[in-house]
């Protein structure tokens, strides 16, 4: 059974590498977990009076909310019935826990990044991914 290792992000390409992942492994035995990252939530000084535990609250529960669509997303189509599903949600530098956790699986599949040239070029998570995992990495579009 293969173990796949699935980083999801709230973008359109993300929800597209879904129905990749169903299409590449319809009908096969697939260990799939989904692992949504919260960053941490980084506030400065001059920003004043600030309620932290409800700013953590609040991306907690956007976090979990992102976790739910893409769950349903798999119970919800027959190309996933030989599916194996878990899901995690962590909070830290997204790249850190993603690559921290990836040599317990077979494969690292992750969207592509929807933005501009620029924010490829410079702000990309996908290249960190591809370049330091120690295991294959999928960019699904």
């Amino acid at each position: 059974m293969k173990k796949l290792l699935f980083a999801l992000n709230d973008n359109n390409e993300c929800k597209r590498a879904a129905n990749s992942l169903l299409s590449l492994f319809e009908d096969q035995k697939v260990a799939l977990t989904l692992l949504h990252v919260t960053p941490e939530t980084i506030l400065h000084a001059e920003s004043g009076l600030v309620d932290y535990e409800a700013i953590e609250k609040n991306e907690f529960e956007e976090s979990k909310k992102i976790l739910n669509e893409f769950e349903e997303i798999f119970k919800n189509d027959a190309r996933a019935k030989g599916f194996k599903l878990e899901s995690l949600l962590k909070s830290g530098n997204p790249i850190d826990i993603v690559l921290e956790i990836a040599n317990d699986y077979d494969l690292l599949v992750i969207g592509s990044s929807e933005q501009g040239i620029l924010y490829r070029i410079f702000a990309s998570h996908q290249n960190s991914f591809v370049n330091a995992s120690p295991i294959s990495v999928l960019v699904a579009k």
